[in-house]
């Protein structure tokens, strides 16, 4: 059987593995089959490609979904086209959302492929077998993490299951999924490379630095958040860029870019480009309706130099305008290609993370020289004051400004707890509905059960 075509577990849904999503500039032979398939270092390495794939799979997610469910983005009328995303944008989703089945789905065949390859690996691993198991353990845990974040407590599969063991794993507590996350993060961070490789896609140590620190965010421990992200601020390969423009300039990409952790890489001249993020058919700002009035309304426009990067446009060609942010021309053989990449966490990200793990801990003025570090970039005043609550909120407008469009802001606003007040978001709708497609493959409420107000 080619190691393309085995049937993989999406805890309790099914889809092929595939390779044919390019990612870096070479990829699994589809020659290779599963009887000769993890015996040597490459092949290892090759099955890790397989996992890094996987992330472009359901990239929409963070790139649209997240900034419509968010007050960044929002459709004021439905299609039928758009009527999942609609709902998502107007908390009004259901179990049969079928966007919510695709990153159910897809980011659990990426969990397989992780599992697959720690499946495979010895008891005892170093060199670039323990490399290739802390990449592994690392997109397992992004995996993982977004999964918490979307859903609550999931299905945690460790390793490959058979379609009957699958149905019988529970949702998890909030404890197991910070004990799976922290010891595989921890992992992760011990054996991953401090530098990057050629390879510029590939995770580093600062990754799982970053991740880790978000994880312990989202738990509440926040002394641990301040420690593991001050030794990523430690790392003198990354930094910020002298803007943020700077770090979104396609000029900027690979590893000429500091300020970019952990990215989704695209090639538009190898046909792995994409097509333009938040593109617009005219100039006129009145006629835009995203990014919405009420989320550039928390930038001092005037000042903020990263206003223009989300409310200026550039003319492509005809009625084609790009935004600043995403910015790129068409490849000169791939007409259609563009090679932004899209970063899930860069050093903006660890700076502000760190601010906010002070300031939970009551150590407000420390924060603000953080805090500062973005807002200063941008050509702002330093921010400054006393008051814990009245920093959160200058926090997650200042993650706002700086994450925008990144996929970030709604989980900010959860973290931070500012989604019911902000966004008007009820109780139940701070986690999506469990696809019922799961639940219907389980049929066990005792084991997968809908979460409350769906």
């Amino acid at each position: 059987m080619k190691l393309k075509s085995i049937i993989a577990l999406a805890v309790l849904s099914f889809g092929l593995i595939s390779c044919t999503e390019k990612f870096f500039e070479q990829y699994p032979s589809n020659s290779i089959t599963e009887g000769n398939f993890y015996q040597t270092e490459s092949d290892f390495n090759q099955g890790v490609y397989a996992c890094y794939a996987k992330l472009k799979t359901q990239s929409g997610f963070h790139i649209t979904e997240l900034a419509h469910r968010s007050d960044e983005c929002i459709l004021r009328s439905m299609a039928v086209s758009t009527q999942d995303r609609y709902d998502i944008g107007h908390f009004a989703e259901n179990s049969s959302n079928a966007i919510m089945k695709n990153i159910w789905d897809a980011w659990y065949n990426g969990i397989y492929r992780c599992n697959d390859v720690l499946d495979h690996m010895p008891a005892e691993v170093e060199g670039k077998m323990a490399q290739y198991k802390a990449e592994a353990l690392f997109l397992r845990s992004w995996w993982y993490f977004n999964l918490y974040r979307c859903f609550g407590g999931v299905p945690i599969a460790t390793k490959v299951e058979t379609p009957a063991d699958s149905k019988l794993i529970p949702r998890c507590t909030e404890e197991q999924m910070y004990q799976r996350l922290v010891e595989d993060l921890t992992y992760a961070a011990a054996n991953l490379p401090a530098t990057r490789s050629a390879e510029v896609a590939r995770v580093t140590t600062i990754a799982a630095q970053a991740l880790l620190g978000k994880v312990y965010l989202t738990f509440g421990k926040y002394a641990e958040a301040e420690a593991i992200l001050a030794e990523a601020m430690k790392d003198t390969n990354y930094g910020l860029m002298t803007t943020t423009a700077d770090a979104f300039d396609i000029a900027n990409k690979g590893a000429k870019n500091k300020e970019f952790i952990f990215i989704l890489y695209y090639n538009k001249s190898n046909d792995n480009g994409h097509g333009y993020w938040y593109s617009a058919s005219t100039s006129v700002k009145e006629d835009i309706q995203n990014p919405t009035a009420e989320f550039k309304a928390i930038y001092d426009q005037a000042k903020d130099n990263r206003f223009t990067l989300i409310d200026d446009y550039v003319k492509i060609s005809g009625s084609v305008y790009a935004m600043k942010k995403w910015n790129d021309t068409y490849d000169a053989t791939y007409t259609d290609q563009v090679g932004n990449d899209y970063p899930h966490l860069r050093y903006a990200d660890v700076v502000l993370m760190y601010a906010e793990a002070l300031a939970q801990q009551g150590r407000v003025s420390d924060a603000c020289t953080y805090l500062n570090k973005t807002r200063q970039r941008a050509g702002l005043e330093a921010y400054t004051t006393s008051d814990k609550a009245a920093f959160i909120r200058e926090l997650a407008a200042e993650r706002g400004r700086e994450f925008a469009l990144e996929g970030q802001r709604w989980f900010d606003l959860v973290r931070l707890g500012l989604a019911e007040e902000i966004l008007g978001a009820d109780q139940n709708h701070l986690v999506f509905p469990i696809p019922n497609a799961q639940i219907e493959i389980v049929n066990d409420n005792s084991i997968l059960w809908q979460n409350p107000g769906f």
